[in-house]
């Protein structure tokens, strides 16, 4: 997911205008749409494998590690590296600051889900997801009713897309992630061939639902937008995904340089969108060949890139491995600079 993702943002960025109508181009474009769900589900099925309710220890932690990813999702959009500028900002840049993107959702439902974790104690599984399957049923609702409009733009700009250029809203992406506690934690800690029974069950068996449910709600919501078959297509193939890629890294050691990709998928993350559209703490080096490529020039741009990341993964994995509280110092010195920056520079 995470190389489908950066292929999908570099030739969205790079390639001519025109080719954007070429077959290869929309067949490129359907598999990147699989990352955004794929990186939701399975920060969710992380969550849900250890047991729960964690000890308060455990919650504090990984409530910090989640407030920490929420505000890395809102530093990528800032406008400004000033508080003052970005207070003074035009209402685009401040919607575009505001929007629910791929961090925000995942923080944000995990938060969710931490609290609904001690809420309902052993019986959170069922629980989750219940809440998933409102929110499916809901999102359409959400959409049409227009409350987004009628909220503070940073809280609007988590229910739908009219507000702000949210890419993932609540609804309908907090079921991905939602969905993806639930498998992990029904899935996650079975014997492989038990998982791999229950997994082509759940998954067959959602496709199968999806499909029927768009027939049956053709013409009144839009499958691509919110449709509740969209989402229970993308979960069931999901979990087919899933379950191959473990059974493939059973079979050859060819997939262990991706493990390492997933391991530090946040700094993937953030670090492949840096060196592609630059941020606020220093432009792009390829902005200015935006939408001028064709096919094999993104490639090799592409091909360029993963060096980079697949080194500055390695170096963080290895750095935090062998001195894990060296890493959170270094984070916390990291993240306090910035605040220090972004609240005193006066423009």
């Amino acid at each position: 997911m995470a190389l489908v993702m950066m292929q999908g943002h570099v030739f969205d960025a790079l390639v001519y205008p025109a080719t954007r109508a070429d077959p290869l181009y929309l067949l490129q474009a359907v598999l990147h749409g699989s990352t955004a769900p794929g990186f939701l589900f399975a920060s969710g099925f992380v969550a849900g494998l250890p047991r729960a309710p964690l000890s308060f220890t455990a919650s504090l932690r990984r409530a910090k590690r989640l407030l920490f990813v929420l505000g890395v999702g809102y530093a990528i959009h800032l406008p400004y590296f000033s508080l003052w500028k970005t207070l003074a900002a035009t209402p685009a840049e401040k919607a575009a600051l505001y929007a629910c993107d791929a961090l925000q959702v995942i923080a944000v439902t995990q938060l969710a889900v931490l609290v609904l974790q001690w809420i309902s104690g052993r019986h959170w599984v069922p629980v989750a997801a219940a809440l998933a399957a409102i929110v499916l049923a809901a999102g359409p609702g959400v959409w049409a009713s227009d409350v987004a409009r009628r909220l503070p733009t940073p809280l609007g700009a988590y229910l739908d897309m009219s507000v702000a250029p949210s890419q993932f809203p609540i609804f309908p992406f907090a079921s991905f992630v939602l969905a993806g506690t639930v498998a992990g934690a029904a899935l996650g800690r079975q014997d492989p061939a038990t998982r791999q029974r229950r997994g082509l069950v759940w998954g067959f068996g959602l496709i199968a639902s999806g499909v029927l449910l768009s027939s049956l709600l053709r013409g009144v919501v839009d499958f691509w937008g919110v449709s509740p078959a969209y989402a229970l297509i993308r979960i069931g193939a999901l979990l087919l995904i899933l379950l191959g890629v473990e059974a493939l890294s059973r079979r050859t050691q060819a997939v262990r340089p991706l493990a390492l990709l997933g391991h530090e998928t946040l700094l993937v993350y953030v670090l492949h969108l840096l060196m592609l559209y630059g941020g606020v703490v220093g432009a792009s080096p390829l902005a200015r060949h935006f939408g001028t490529l064709g096919f094999a020039q993104a490639a090799g741009v592409l091909l360029l890139m993963l060096p980079v990341v697949f080194a500055a993964a390695w170096g963080w994995h290895r750095f935090k491995a062998r001195a894990p509280h060296a890493a959170s110092l270094a984070l916390l010195f990291l993240g306090v600079a910035f605040v220090y920056e972004f609240l005193t520079r006066p423009w």
